[in-house]
């Protein structure tokens, strides 16, 4: 390429580049306060992003220190309803239900147990773990009917882990089996088919198999009724 042609060439480029600019110039002098308004908008919208994440992060850290302040059940009645949805509620909670359990206030540990199950940051594991507890604070109560309902549907449960499901099975069956025998054995004939995938699940697996067996040969079920002595 000649030094003309290259001169040329650059004279095309430098009268793009320019005629671009103009457009350009053109362009903002005609939408300049479009622009403007535009550029305002974004600018609080990202100021109020930052502000809404601030409040956030505040109020979360003053939910997570009134749940570590609460020494006892009526502190942490109080930190749960003034942070009801916050992160860490949900442990908070647990500790409570400890909390009635440990004071034998089974009722209220019921209650709290509800509100888990329902609570929609609560996974499977700590909802399983919840139905089993269900279970045993009913038995602790003396309701050994309602509790092996428990027990059975949390069975049923397929949202459970096997483990959960395999426990519950176990728990049913050693409740029903005085009285309803057949009912202890189709509970303990579903887990059965249950896979062990875990350890836990597998260690529950032996018991429900050996309560199977123990059920067949009379070890595990209603107790026979003492004979009469005859007269003589």
């Amino acid at each position: 390429m000649d030094k003309k042609q290259t001169q040329q060439m650059n004279a095309e480029m430098s009268s793009a580049l320019f005629s671009e600019r103009e457009r350009f110039e053109m362009l903002f002098a005609e939408n300049w306060k479009k622009i403007a308004v535009i550029g305002v908008v974004l600018a609080f919208v990202i100021a109020l992003a930052f502000a809404v994440w601030g409040m956030s992060n505040r109020s979360a850290r003053q939910a997570a220190y009134a749940f570590a302040d609460a020494a006892d059940a009526p502190a942490l009645e109080k930190a749960l309803a003034q942070n009801k949805g916050k992160k860490g509620a949900l442990a908070a909670r647990q500790r409570l239900i400890q909390l009635y359990v440990d004071a034998k206030k089974y009722k209220e540990a019921l209650a709290q147990l509800k509100l888990v199950a329902a609570d929609p940051e609560a996974d499977a594991a700590v909802k399983g773990t919840a139905a089993i507890n269900e279970g045993l604070i009913l038995e602790l109560t003396g309701k050994n009917k309602e509790a092996a309902a428990a027990f059975v549907k949390t069975a049923g449960n397929v949202s459970f882990s096997n483990a959960v499901r395999l426990q519950a099975c176990a728990a049913a069956a050693r409740l029903l089996a005085p009285a309803d025998p057949n009912g202890a054995a189709a509970v303990l004939a579903k887990g059965a088919k249950l896979a062990g995938d875990t350890q836990s699940a597998a260690q529950y697996l032996a018991v429900v198999k050996a309560m199977q067996l123990a059920l067949e040969n009379g070890e595990l079920g209603p107790k026979p009724k003492a004979k009469t002595p005859k007269a003589k």
